[in-house]
């Protein structure tokens, strides 16, 4: 409690019987009264600090949380972190960081690096600050209330039908299982090389699956498919054919090496390399994914139904990658066998490099 001292009045604060802070006030009710906010926020710092939310320490709980998805996620949400703490420090209290610091955080990001940066930092900060109230304690989201920063999309090239033919054309039967699978599944790169024989190719039932952490918790979600006749022919004749056969995957390493029998992490020349031999633009795996949805609007295929094929959460994800609007899946994943995206006179298919029809 406050005591006389001269003609005014003395507050102290102690801690663990040490003085911390101390003020002279002329009227003794001003100096019970600060006596009792420094009180409770000393109270609320030691709360604080006991449940160890500082930034470093809620970035760590957060990353580890943060593991289960995918690494480019992963990796995203791991250097915004190192970015918060480079400006506000590790040891800041989760709880001080206000919306102010949190706008000013996005408009250095915007000025710096770009708009559609800043609004990707923003969607993780806005994630992992949640998951902070809903777990761990922390009071507030300061970014809630921030805005996302306008910004131009930039246009994703998709290659047209002939420039896919011309790959297909100049790739090996081996390259061509690949390619086939990537444009009649529509399936990100990670899904297919996910793929093994035992869990996700069913040739009994004609049908495969796909498995993707692109959840709003980072689990793993399944979703079984129908196989064209064209596919199922080109996964039979890779399984009857594929050079290590005592490994899982439908996809794997046959190059001396490190990686030999392992799944494909990445193949990062596959693409560039048949498309300088085929003579046409270089494009990547996702563009096949943009040109499976391009080629399934053409078609007539709904937008609901290429966002179920494709996997898409929300409907406006699909639309980004076309523009048009039945629900038979089985139509959905005949429209990308080969006879229907390269219609050519008296041929239905592509031959390989030795004349054989690929179905067969």
């Amino acid at each position: 409690m406050p005591y006389k001292d001269g003609k005014g009045w003395r507050a102290v604060v102690k801690k663990d019987g040490k003085r911390i802070a101390q003020r002279l006030f002329a009227l003794r009710r001003d100096a019970v009264d600060w006596e009792i906010q420094q009180k409770k926020a000393l109270k609320k710092a030691e709360k604080r600090q006991r449940a160890g939310l500082d930034l470093l320490s809620f970035c760590s709980k957060y990353l580890i949380y943060a593991e289960r998805y995918t690494k480019k996620v992963y990796d995203e949400k791991k250097n915004v972190c190192k970015r918060i703490m480079k400006i506000w420090g590790p040891e800041t209290f989760v709880d001080d960081i206000s919306t102010e610091m949190a706008e000013s955080f996005l408009l250095d990001q915007k000025e710096e690096r770009s708009a559609n940066a800043s609004n990707k930092d923003r969607k993780n900060l806005m994630v992992m600050w949640q998951k902070g109230v809903l777990t761990w304690g922390v009071e507030q989201n300061p970014f809630t209330l921030t805005e996302r920063y306008a910004h131009d999309r930039a246009n994703q090239y998709t290659p047209p039908s002939q420039d896919v033919l011309q790959v297909l054309l100049v790739a090996t039967r081996k390259e061509r299982v690949l390619l086939y699978a990537y444009i009649q599944t529509g399936a990100r790169r990670s899904e297919l090389y996910r793929w093994n024989w035992i869990d996700d190719i069913n040739f009994e039932k004609r049908q495969y699956r796909l498995g993707t952490r692109k959840t709003r918790d980072g689990s793993m979600r399944h979703e079984w498919f129908p196989m064209s006749d064209e596919l199922y022919d080109e996964l039979w004749w890779w399984w009857q054919n594929r050079p290590i056969k005592d490994s899982p995957w439908v996809f794997t390493d046959d190059q001396p090496g490190p990686h030999y029998g392992k799944q494909y992490k990445e193949r990062r020349r596959f693409m560039a390399g048949l498309c300088k031999r085929a003579g046409v633009k270089q494009y990547g795996f996702h563009a096949l994914r943009r040109f499976c949805a391009s080629c399934l609007a053409d078609a007539g295929k709904s937008t609901n139904a290429i966002r179920r094929f494709l996997r898409h959460q929300n409907v406006r994800t699909t639309e980004i990658y076309i523009q048009n609007i039945n629900d038979d899946m089985q139509d959905v994943a005949d429209a990308l066998t080969t006879k229907n995206l390269f219609p050519v006179p008296g041929s239905g298919t592509p031959e390989n490099e030795e004349g054989v029809n690929q179905s067969g």
